[in-house]
């Protein structure tokens, strides 16, 4: 069983099949269109004797609570709810929670034969799309308390975009390198950004990264064997890593200090850089905390 519990959510595909509806209803589909596409997506699981009542069930009570019980939807769970499928199947492997089973579907058939509320409004998302280009630097003055103190007062965090990911519901947030200026000073080309050291924000053991089976691993999409990381390892012997994630879900959180310097999008890269091939695997950090701690990864990676 892939439940976990005699609740009605449960279990995996109930849990799936609620969220799934009501994101897509966040993302302006009409409930008919979500249920045709559930029908579609959930075919396999609707011909198993004991997948199908699951998902019935899940798909009725969800629509129910916000006013949009379907026809077809109700019909197909009242009719699993008195063929009693799901109910032996607790019987049978899963004695401990058959009674509780048994008084949840109860509550879920008088339910769906009472009335059902208004249909509620659902709120569209409102999705962020990082407006930067590839290759744009914006600069970020070193002006907090804790830059006075770490000595860094005056100087530049230097913001690289090189790639956009997409960040839960849909935000597109940006893919960054970041590099520190020497001074007050911010550069006005390419070769005075290229003169710039990158700030590297994490790092991996080498053998954490290794397939056993296979003895190799993948670097950007490129299967490495063991033996060549060399040119990738730092000088404590890991891997280096720059990128990361900006987590953004409003243009709101940017900081007001921030400020556009040029597009370099000609820029060298790290000369010994590690990028994962799944790069959902890149660090991520948040606008309201890379502050310090990217002054923090500073000193413990870069700082002489």
């Amino acid at each position: 069983m892939g439940s976990w519990g005699p609740g009605l959510y449960q279990d995996d595909i109930a849990e799936d099949v609620r969220d799934v509806y009501k994101d897509q209803l966040h993302r302006g589909k009409t409930g008919a269109e979500i249920t045709e596409e559930l029908l579609e997506e959930y075919s396999d699981c609707l011909s198993d004797p004991d997948d199908a009542p699951v998902f019935w069930f899940a798909l009725a009570d969800t629509q129910w609570n916000l006013g949009r019980l379907e026809d077809l939807v109700k019909e197909q769970a009242l009719y699993h709810l008195r063929e009693g499928a799901d109910l032996r199947r607790w019987e049978t492997e899963e004695p401990w929670g058959m009674k509780k089973r048994a008084k949840v579907l109860q509550k879920l058939e008088e339910k769906l034969l009472s009335p059902q509320p208004a249909e509620k409004k659902v709120s569209q998302y409102r999705l962020y799309h990082c407006e930067w280009k590839l290759g744009d630097v914006y600069a970020y003055p070193l002006e907090s308390e804790y830059a006075k103190e770490k000595g860094l007062d005056g100087r530049y965090f230097l913001f690289h975009k090189i790639g956009e990911r997409t960040y839960y519901p849909g935000h597109i947030i940006p893919v960054v390198r970041i590099k520190i200026t020497k001074d007050k000073i911010l550069p006005q080309n390419v070769s005075e950004f290229n003169a710039l050291k990158y700030v590297q924000v994490s790092s991996r053991k080498c053998n954490d990264i290794f397939d056993p089976a296979q003895g190799d691993c993948f670097v950007e999409g490129k299967r490495i064997k063991k033996a060549e990381m060399k040119d990738f390892l730092d000088e404590s012997g890991c891997l280096p890593e720059y990128l990361f994630k900006l987590i953004n879900t409003s243009k709101r959180i940017i900081p007001k200090s921030l400020f556009y310097v040029g597009n370099f999008q000609d820029a060298l890269p790290p000369e010994r850089e590690f990028i994962p091939e799944h790069r959902v695997e890149i660090v991520g950090f948040l606008w309201k905390s890379f502050d310090r701690i990217m002054m923090d990864r500073y000193f413990y990676f870069n700082a002489e």
